[in-house]
């Protein structure tokens, strides 16, 4: 069977890039380097830590460019992404002989853009999952390589239902490495149909109305609250900065659109039901 000798992992300083790295060390690929994208505030994080444990050199990159040039220079059979911030250029996917592969946690051609993971919440979404596809001149759009679904759990946090993913899409990439070496895989274009998009959420995709149903609040609020969002809640003509969701009543009908119940909590009227929410600090 036809190996691959050099593995180029592409990423940045962040939990949910560790599940593929740490699938194709398990799975015994030489990984020469690890190209982690530059970001302000980056600190040291577990990848680099596994990388320098591993003998990985690690090579910051500050643009696309720069990622190119890095990819070039280091002359990869094949490369991996996974959480990569920017879109790369012909070169840099034409420069591996057997390209580059993108690991995305959702189930494309849905969730197209960096942020999937909040829209599957925003959306109230039952299913997701994680697609292995070729990197190609678009944003999510190259043929898919493998795809697999995960249901998503009751009142999960974004960061864990992400690290799942994450964690589901390694597999699959060490599955598909071997037959994209053996010239054996079948990528299949993505589907015109279905397409939606992922863009960085702006202030009002974090806001909750009273007109939703509680069960999609709760979700929701459950989900986001740990990326740090200034999550809102509209109800009554008032706009409450809240910072998690602590319970709810799927039917329950609250006399009143707002309840202070003290203890910097507030129970919040939805259609239909109640969720009760823990107060943001204030600034």
């Amino acid at each position: 069977m036809t190996t691959i000798s050099r593995v180029l992992f592409l990423g940045q300083s962040c939990t949910t890039a560790m599940p593929p790295l740490s699938a194709l060390l398990d799975a015994g690929f030489e990984v020469s380097a690890v190209v982690l994208a530059r970001q302000p505030g980056t600190r040291l994080g577990e990848i680099q830590r596994v990388a320098a444990g591993a003998g990985i050199p690690v090579v910051w990159v500050n643009s696309a460019v720069e990622a190119t040039e890095a990819i070039r220079s280091l002359a990869p059979q094949v490369a991996v992404a996974a959480c990569f911030l920017w879109r790369l250029p012909r070169e840099a996917y034409e420069t591996p002989p057997l390209g580059i592969l993108n690991v995305h946690p959702s189930l494309l051609p849905a969730g197209r853009g960096p942020e999937p993971v909040f829209w599957t919440l925003r959306r109230g979404e039952p299913v997701t999952g994680v697609t292995v596809h070729r990197m190609d001149a678009g944003f999510d759009t190259g043929p898919i390589v493998a795809q697999a679904e995960m249901p998503v759990p009751e009142g999960v946090a974004a960061p864990e239902l992400e690290r799942d993913l994450m964690t589901l899409g390694g597999s699959l990439l060490v599955e598909a490495l071997p037959a994209l070496a053996a010239d054996t895989l079948q990528p299949r274009p993505q589907p015109t149909e279905g397409v939606s998009q992922a863009p960085v959420p702006g202030p009002a995709d974090w806001t909750m109305m009273s007109s939703l149903p509680a069960a999609w609040a709760w979700r929701f609020a459950r989900g986001v609250a740990p990326l740090g969002g200034p999550l809102t809640a509209i109800a009554g003509g008032r706009a409450i900065r809240v910072a998690a969701a602590l319970d709810w009543s799927p039917d329950e009908r609250l006399l009143e659109s707002v309840l202070d119940v003290g203890d910097d909590t507030v129970q919040v009227r939805f259609s239909p039901g109640w969720v009760r929410f823990r107060r943001a600090p204030s600034s």
